[in-house]
This record gives C-alpha cells, sequence and structure tokens, in this order.
C-alpha cells in the first residue's frame, strides 16, 4: 500500500520531485506538516517574528513603568491587585463547580449495578477516571495575592519587563538561527538534487 509520500511515483513523478515530498518529514520542513504534499515548498522561509513583537511590548511596557509617579503604580498595584482577586475568585468558582459535576457522576457510577461480573472493571474504570479527573482538574493551585506597597510592585513589574526583553531577545535569536539552518537545508537539498 503507498503512503503519501509514495502515491504519486506510480503516477511518474521524478526524483527530485520524490525527494522533495520525503523532504516534508524532515525536521527542516516542519511547519508544512499540514499543508498538502502539492503545496510549493519556499526557497526561503522567514523566522516568525512573535518574540521580536512580544520583545518591543515589553520594551514599551518597560519604558511606560519607568515613567510612573509614585502614585500612578500606586493605582495600578491596586487595579492589578483588585484583577488578581477577580480571578483567583472565578478560578475557585470553577473548580467548586466542576468538583460538584465530577461529583454527581461518581455518585451515578457508584450507584450503578455492573449487569454481569465482566462489567465490575469497567465500573472501576469510570470511578477511576472521574477520581483522577477530580484530583487532577479540581487543584486549588492559585495561592491567594499578597498585597504589596506601590513601590514594591514598581520594582517587581519592571523586573519582569527586564526578564520578558531577555527572554523574548533570545528567543527571537534562536528563531534566526533555526530558520537559517532550515534554510540552509533545503538550499543545500535542492542543489544536490539539479
Amino acid at each position: 500500500m503507498p503512503s503519501g509520500y509514495t502515491a504519486s511515483i506510480k503516477d511518474g513523478i521524478t526524483f527530485q520531485q520524490f525527494a522533495l515530498r520525503c523532504a516534508r518529514a524532515m525536521g527542516a520542513l516542519v511547519l508544512m506538516r499540514d499543508e498538502p504534499f502539492d503545496a510549493p515548498i519556499p526557497e526561503r522561509f522567514e523566522p516568525s517574528d512573535y518574540h521580536l513583537k512580544r520583545a518591543e511590548e515589553a520594551r514599551q511596557d518597560l519604558a511606560r513603568l519607568r515613567a510612573l509617579s509614585l502614585d500612578e503604580a500606586e493605582k495600578e498595584n491596586e487595579a492589578a491587585y483588585l484583577a488578581e482577586l477577580a480571578r483567583r475568585a472565578k478560578h475557585l468558582q470553577e473548580n467548586e463547580d466542576l468538583r460538584a459535576k465530577y461529583q454527581a457522576m461518581l455518585d451515578q457510577v457508584n450507584a450503578w449495578e455492573p449487569p454481569t461480573p465482566d462489567h465490575t472493571g469497567f465500573a472501576e474504570f469510570m470511578s477511576t477516571q472521574i477520581n483522577e479527573s477530580i484530583k487532577w482538574d479540581c487543584m486549588d493551585c492559585i495561592d491567594e495575592p499578597q498585597r504589596v506597597d506601590g513601590e514594591q510592585w514598581l520594582a517587581a513589574q519592571i523586573e519582569k519587563a527586564g526578564r520578558s526583553i531577555a527572554y523574548h531577545d533570545r528567543e527571537h535569536a534562536a528563531e534566526v538561527e533555526r530558520t537559517e539552518k532550515r534554510n540552509a537545508w533545503i538550499k543545500a537539498l535542492r542543489g544536490s538534487l539539479q
């Protein structure tokens, strides 16, 4: 039975076409994995600008933070604290609602009488699935936010923006390097197929 890579051999594709089709399975062309086999392979890929944009946003945020007065920082700190309290309350409510739904289903599973001894394992499986879901889906992993003063909040936000800039700059440089390696791999492949 032909694979997606070999199906066109019967139609008389060339070695070059076959090799380029198979190249889609390699890491250099991983971003084309969801495209049709007949989608052309570009001569060059361009690096994603995701990290470049995030670094620029962090730089703008850092500049904005550095320009804040202490009064402005205190107001933003209070708004951030209240937003975090609301987010945590929403998360806790969602967990409580989900736990109640899981428990209601578990009660039904526990009340169910397996029709034969062969169904006992099935009942245990259903119970285990729900108990594991309760264990992992309903944990309270969001700590209550701690109130800090505006100066502490501002210092933490400035540090966070600096870390974000460094991270996204580093990741963008890695993306550029990966893209250049992909392009070199494709260029070398094409050159070998001439």
